[in-house]
């Protein structure tokens, strides 16, 4: 990934905020994309990832994936492979939107301790541990699939953010992406990063704000709005909904954060917005949408709203045939809020 700057093969664009936007939509290009060419090409960034074995924590195997032993049920997504390459190309993706910086908050170049909270496959603190060597980087996540071979300032524990925290150091910045699936209350979560920080440290958050919205009305039946309502209406029957990160900002500022700071973005789920950024994104949202909307929706439909696998299958097939049709207008709002505890 730290070929992105510079690299011949992917183009340097300046990035949209919707600070900028506010008051209109993305504007559709008439222009005929040829995405699905664009999209098979896609699959040469794929990288692989190592699985790790883990004696204490096996996993559980559920229509063909599996998923984590450790507080089994509590995250609803797979584990297996096909996610942590999936995980792994996501990451190349938010570093590619955001101009290749792993964070949006300015760290102090005095910052010593980080944590990152539900690091997935740890590459996001193995890569923040390798840019900032001054650092001891921490990552935490309910499944041991994290590599065996990191920076000697990087370490893994299995743990649950919503238990109690037990860490010997105060840190100064908590870093947690792509977490609106993780927490029964991810407020609290919030509270335990503030009380875990030294005083001036900093917390950032990122992710997207679901559902899906629409430039105009999708076309009648349309799998994808049918997807987009069923997948809100089985998260929040979970006790995780998928709306939270709309409130990042005021539940930062009532814990007692000062200076948060909230940016909103956005992604077009295929090439239609004008823009070359904007297409150029749209083709690695769609990309990892085509291959995590299993994994998002498996245990969702099946277990909370009581689907057959088949039943959903078929409902997912019309989703990306969805995604790859250019007349749907569909984006995806993202938010980054980041705040300082006080000094004193």
């Amino acid at each position: 990934m730290a070929d992105i700057e510079g690299s011949e093969d992917v183009p340097q664009l300046e990035r949209t905020s919707v600070d900028t936007i506010t008051g209109r939509t993305p504007e559709v290009d008439e222009y005929d994309y040829d995405r699905d060419s664009a999209l098979g090409s896609m699959n040469s960034i794929l990288s692989s990832t190592q699985s790790v074995s883990s004696r204490l924590y096996e996993h559980v195997e559920e229509h063909g994936r599996t998923y984590h032993r450790y507080k089994e049920g509590q995250y609803p997504l797979p584990n297996d492979e096909t996610e942590q390459n999936r995980l792994d190309f996501q990451h190349r993706m938010f570093r590619l939107f955001h101009d290749n910086k792993l964070a949006l908050a300015p760290i102090p170049e005095t910052t010593k301790n980080v944590l990152d909270i539900a690091t997935g496959t740890g590459i996001w603190a193995t890569e923040f541990a390798d840019e900032h060597p001054q650092c001891k980087v921490t990552g935490t996540d309910l499944s041991p699939i994290q590599p065996d071979y990191v920076p000697q300032n990087c370490s893994f524990v299995i743990d649950d953010a919503e238990d109690d925290w037990i860490f010997n150091d105060k840190f100064d910045y908590i870093h947690a992406r792509a977490v609106l699936s993780c927490f029964k209350n991810p407020k609290a979560v919030f509270q335990r990063a503030f009380d875990a920080l030294e005083p001036g440290g900093i917390l950032e958050l990122y992710d997207p704000i679901f559902p899906f919205q629409f430039l105009d009305p999708p076309p009648e039946g349309s799998p994808l709005a049918e997807w987009n309502k069923l997948i809100i209406e089985a998260a929040a029957k979970a006790g995780r909904p998928w709306t939270n990160a709309a409130h990042y900002k005021s539940w930062l500022q009532e814990i007692g954060f000062e200076g948060v700071i909230e940016k909103k973005e956005y992604c077009t789920l295929s090439p239609w917005a004008k823009g070359k950024k904007s297409k150029y994104m749209s083709l690695w949202l769609a990309h990892d949408m085509s291959i995590g909307i299993e994994a998002w929706s498996l245990a969702l439909f099946t277990r909370v709203l009581g689907w057959e696998k088949n039943r959903l299958d078929k409902l997912l097939e019309g989703v990306r045939e969805d995604i790859k049709d250019t007349k749907i207008h569909a984006y995806l709002v993202t938010v980054s809020v980041y705040g300082r505890k006080p000094s004193s």
